[in-house]
């Protein structure tokens, strides 16, 4: 049996990155090996981020993007907050996970039916639910329930509640994509939306099945951040969106649209969870891991670049010859 070539990818340059850094702080810093910080502080910082860059990884591969999350998951985690004050928890995160999808809904009909580009379409709605959150909870802060705090701190064998969600989600996200023809629907929009069209895909109804789900995972997130820090104001989002765009982004997603793999979405997630937290061991002044974390996505970029450079000039087509079976390179 013939043994197929290892072929060196985007996603492997990714983890060996993932690998180097997360070996140079742990060599500087200890403290930053032991497991309990790397499950309660680590990777327990960057659940709501990693949670959302899935959905937003399928928003992107379509050419699309969505800068209202981050303003979703407080509006939406605000409301439950206020439902559950008078009506009691389990109506809290019901209203939570309904204004998330409506969220989603409506940034989906904008984009889909009223033909608004997206970046327009969710720049306006990042402000509708920015007023919104600010209106109605009259700039105070609102505050964990039972069921939010049960999301945000419950540990299940010693780990928290929200990382085995986070890799559930990343299960089901990286099945949807990447083993099932609704997947497929996804690229084939990215890389062309009216070829998709013509194919018979309904890019109209694709458009909001993503942004709704996209709404939905950001309810998810909010009520794990309402009961990871027992409060929440509603500025709290304030350049949410622009980190989750930031982990798609550096794991290997086009901005263009049809490129991406939500496995590279899941070890830039590792990523930047890593350096959040190894710098901030390493005593690190915050503009400094501002300058160190830029760097990193533009070496990533640049690194994403060559490597698909080099696959491409790598690429042969082997043509079968009909007159006696041999293959000839094209």
């Amino acid at each position: 049996m013939k043994m197929k070539k290892f072929k060196f990818t985007y996603n492997t340059a990714l983890f060996l990155l993932w690998i180097v850094i997360f070996a140079f702080i742990g060599i500087k810093a200890p403290g930053f090996l032991k497991s309990k910080y790397l499950i309660n502080v680590m990777l327990k910082n960057i659940v709501e981020k990693g949670m959302v860059a899935l959905p937003m990884t399928l928003i992107i591969i379509t050419a699309g993007i969505d800068l209202s999350v981050g303003n979703i998951m407080v509006l939406s985690c605000m409301l439950g907050a206020m439902a559950a004050g008078s009506m009691g928890g389990a109506v809290g995160v019901v209203v939570t996970l309904v204004v998330g999808v409506v969220c989603g809904v409506l940034n989906g009909l904008v984009i889909s039916r009223v033909k608004i580009t997206p970046m327009v379409t969710t720049l306006a709605t990042m402000y509708l639910y920015l007023g919104l959150a600010r209106g109605i909870s009259e700039g105070n802060s609102l505050y964990s329930y039972p069921a939010s705090g049960f999301m945000g701190t419950q540990n299940i064998l010693g780990i928290p509640l929200q990382i085995y969600l986070l890799i559930i989600l990343a299960v089901i996200f990286i099945y949807l994509l990447h083993s099932t023809a609704w997947g497929r629907k996804i690229y084939a929009m990215g890389l062309n939306p009216n070829a998709a069209e013509y194919a018979g895909i309904d890019t109209n109804k694709l458009t909001m099945q993503i942004y709704i789900l996209a709404g939905l995972v950001c309810a998810v997130a909010g009520l794990i951040f309402l009961g990871r820090f027992t409060s929440v104001k509603y500025d709290a989002g304030t350049n949410f969106n622009l980190n989750v765009i930031t982990i798609v982004v550096l794991g290997g997603t086009s901005i263009n649209g049809g490129i991406g793999d939500m496995r590279g979405t899941v070890l830039a997630t590792l990523i930047i969870a890593t350096l959040n937290s190894g710098l901030t061991v390493l005593n690190i002044p915050i503009d400094v891991q501002t300058i160190v974390q830029g760097v990193v996505l533009m070496l990533a970029l640049i690194a994403y670049a060559v490597v698909n450079k080099k696959n491409r000039q790598k690429r042969i087509l082997k043509v079968e010859d009909p007159a006696d079976g041999a293959k000839a390179s094209v």
